[in-house]
């Protein structure tokens, strides 16, 4: 089995690397590391491969940065020469970057089978590019790895078919969990001066939606300029440095005693300082979930997320660039103990540090990776036709496979009572009161209308 892993930043590298040691220890796999050089700062990218114990990439495409158009067609096109020259059995990505969205078009379009993990996230957003990213490289490849069952739910919804999607997980618990017992070799605390029991925050922003919008970005800074009874360590993404030089919002921050402005870490002292602090505010989707995994709260510096579970379950809220809506949220967090203690108790959305091991398996079970071509079903109807029932009469107590047996038609969702989503499988029977969603050839909807007794 040969299998061609790209990835391009940051959050790809950190989430990759369980993949990969996981893969690694499939006999008779063979693995290619790609790194598009989507991020090409030292701190942004390489530093991360040496501390995650990951391979040096075997080839590095240098894309480097560039707008939308031209990142995406840099890394179609050069991804496109290397599948054909190293003829992979199916290409890896994870996330929702200009990097992921180049690899899926072009693994679509020399029939590779693309396999997308951290898939089936959402925000409804389509001013965000990586909403654009993550539907367009959902819908291109074979084989899908939710990291919740919103995540799952949501390709469902979208007609994707339920065998080729798998509730993994997210492989940044794995990660996050790993390099805990490690976490005590950083000295970053002790390097920025900070003090045990002092209230601690960290800072992230990078999005194109703040750092691109300087009344956006004039909103955090006057939330971090009335937080002064809190030690604020933000550690400044290129872009986001350069723009605030620009908006001259830079020389405003350093005059803040209380803020620290510091050059990108490298993940283990990133995580030491997560560990440590009291609330966290980002626009980062995966310190998101670093944050969650950590138990820490989360204040989320945009006007919506693709990972919902945060908000719903109350890890952290969103609250956009508005100041008193961030200093509203951030003292909330640092002075009411028993909202602390309530994060310190809930499970973590995210999974159960063991999503590697599980994508790995699948990937083991199913070997023959071309079989994973997307499939081209035809209808006689010309598209499918979707209906929707309450399982009743007939229908309860069937199995999944069963239904489609009787009637040609295919489940894609099934939800209890209540309208929540419920996991199932091919042998999953289907229970009195249950919402099912499914989707066939209009011709077949007699057999359907039949069962169901219409």
């Amino acid at each position: 089995m040969r299998l061609l892993l790209s990835v391009g930043t940051r959050p790809e590298i950190i989430k990759m690397a369980p993949v990969y040691e996981a893969l690694s220890k499939i006999r008779e796999t063979e693995l290619f590391l790609v790194h598009t050089g989507q991020h090409y700062d030292w701190e942004m990218s390489e530093i991360f491969f040496s501390e995650l114990g990951l391979e040096e990439p075997d080839l590095n495409l240098g894309i480097g940065s560039g707008d939308q158009m031209a990142q995406t067609a840099g890394v179609m096109r050069e991804m496109g020469k290397v599948i054909v020259n190293y003829e992979p059995d199916a290409v890896l990505s994870v996330g929702d970057t200009n990097s992921v969205l180049g690899t899926a078009l072009a693994s679509s379009k020399l029939e590779t089978p693309f396999i997308h993990i951290e898939s089936g996230l959402r925000s409804y957003d389509f001013t965000m590019p990586e909403e654009v990213n993550r539907r367009a490289a959902d819908h291109l490849a074979a084989l899908n790895f939710a990291p919740t069952p919103r995540a799952l739910s949501n390709l469902s919804e979208e007609g994707y078919p339920p065998k080729r999607v798998i509730l993994s997980g997210n492989t940044i618990v794995d990660v996050v969990e790993r390099m805990l017992g490690a976490i005590e070799k950083s000295t970053i605390l002790r390097d920025l001066g900070v003090s045990e029991g002092e209230p601690l925050m960290t800072v992230t922003v990078h999005r194109k939606e703040n750092a691109d919008r300087e009344y956006r970005m004039l909103g955090i800074v006057k939330a971090l300029r009335e937080l002064d009874e809190v030690t604020v360590v933000w550690p400044l993404h290129p872009r986001t440095k350069k723009r605030l030089r620009s908006y001259g919002l830079l020389d405003e921050l350093k005059s803040m005693e209380h803020v620290m402005l510091v050059d990108p870490l490298g993940y283990l002292d990133f995580l030491r300082l997560l560990s440590a602090s009291d609330v966290v505010a980002t626009d980062s989707g995966g310190v998101q979930e670093e944050s969650a995994t950590l138990k820490k709260p989360c204040v989320i510096l945009r006007d919506n997320t693709e990972r919902p579970e945060i908000v719903e379950l109350g890890f952290g809220e969103v609250v956009g660039t508005n100041p008193s809506s961030i200093v509203s949220a951030v003292r909330k967090y640092l002075y009411q103990e028993e909202v602390r203690r309530t994060i310190e108790s809930l499970p973590n959305p995210f999974g159960d540090g063991t999503a590697s091991k599980r994508i790995a398996d699948v990937l083991w079970r199913v070997w023959d990776l071309k079989s994973l071509k997307p499939e081209s079903p035809h209808y006689r109807g010309g598209s499918p036709h979707y209906v929707a029932f309450v399982v009743g009469g007939r229908a309860r107590g069937i199995t999944i496979s069963q239904f489609a047996e009787m009637t040609g038609y295919e489940v894609v969702s099934v939800y209890d009572p209540a309208g929540s989503p419920l996991p199932f499988g091919p042998s999953t029977p289907l229970m009195e009161g249950e919402i099912v969603r499914a989707r066939g050839d209009p011709f077949d909807s007699p057999r359907l209308s039949k069962l169901l007794g219409r």
